[in-house]
């Protein structure tokens, strides 16, 4: 990580915000130098009134500027204040439980330089164990739910097209915000993030926003940057069936809002269909079984009825308004 000349702009500007991620946050920013590569950089840590250390974390490291808010303002808020008022031709947005490899940012820098339609590009992610993590998905609509409810993942459509040996363009997908190379020009002036809400969905509504007004969004295949995954949110709602029904609203919200009622509705109805049939199917398997393994199928049983209600919920009343503060 190159300090900057005073006659010449940083090459990219990297955000990153943190919530009681100290010791993950500490690792993130110790791997930049070198994932950074010959690139100049400025770099920017926002917190949201951690009480752990965070702050004190970042403000070790040299050459990072560190904004300490008051209180949670949420992830899209905070995100757009780190990487607000640069003249980077590239911004990073990076999750605080993120390691990246050397030169592993550099190359998605360099990569929307070598295409100049590509509005962003995105890593491969991968866990602490090296298995590749799903990072890429379809936007909510009613075929996305028809797939996820009906079709086995190895028989649906793949909308990706080539663009080099390692790069592909994704076509009507998304990719979740853990790492977000942009091109500063694709936002037109625009911040990157909704602050429509708390969190979630911001990473959808950018992906939508940027193909819709004719820009590429890549997949670098070859650049895989090491992620935890939903740290500090795991921190706050735990896992599995919780966590996701934090997501559902702003997605539901946002096809709503951005496509329209009907997606939405019947989004909700095939989604109601496909995990009520997946719920049924546990049930019996928790039924015919005994001791410890009915109980494990039962508990993923309950989750996916949770999950049902919602949906029937949204296919009734709508999606509730947007979430404007800590939910």
């Amino acid at each position: 990580m190159d300090g900057n000349d005073n006659d010449r702009a940083a090459d990219v500007r990297v955000g990153i915000v943190s919530w009681n991620t100290a010791d993950l946050l500490d690792r993130a920013l110790a791997s930049l130098p070198d994932a950074l590569g010959g690139l100049s950089a400025e770099v920017v840590v926002v917190d949201n009134a951690s009480s752990d250390t965070s702050v004190e974390v970042a403000r070790r490291h040299r050459g990072v500027t560190v904004v300490a808010n008051e209180s949670n303002v949420g992830y899209a808020l905070a995100m757009n204040a780190a990487l607000e008022g640069s003249p980077a031709r590239a911004l990073i947005a990076l999750n605080p439980d993120t390691e990246a490899p050397p030169s592993s940012l550099e190359k998605l820098v360099r990569t929307l330089d070598e295409n100049p339609r590509a509005g962003m590009v995105s890593p491969t992610l991968v866990g602490s164990d090296g298995v590749p993590q799903r990072s890429v998905y379809p936007f909510p609509g009613v075929l996305q739910a028809l797939e996820t409810g009906f079709v086995p993942r190895k028989w649906r459509r793949d909308a990706n097209a080539s663009v080099g040996s390692s790069v592909r363009r994704l076509h009507q997908r998304w990719t979740v915000g853990a790492v977000h190379c942009i091109r500063k020009a694709a936002l037109e002036g625009q911040p990157p993030y909704s602050t429509r809400w708390f969190m979630y969905a911001e990473d959808l509504e950018l992906c939508w926003r940027l193909e819709k007004h004719g820009w590429h969004n890549l997949l670098r295949e070859d650049v895989t940057v090491v992620h935890l995954g939903n740290a500090s949110a795991t921190q706050r709602w735990g896992e599995g069936a919780g966590l996701e029904l934090k997501s559902l609203p702003n997605i539901y919200e946002w096809l709503w809002s951005d496509r329209s009622a009907f997606q939405a509705r019947a989004a909700a109805l095939f989604n109601f269909l496909g995990v009520g049939t997946k719920w049924c199917a546990l049930e019996a398997a928790a039924a015919a079984r005994r001791g410890a393994s009915a109980d494990r199928w039962r508990t993923r049983a309950t989750e996916l009825g949770q999950l049902a209600d919602f949906h029937l919920k949204v296919l009734k009343s709508g999606p509730r308004p947007a979430i404007h503060d800590d939910p």
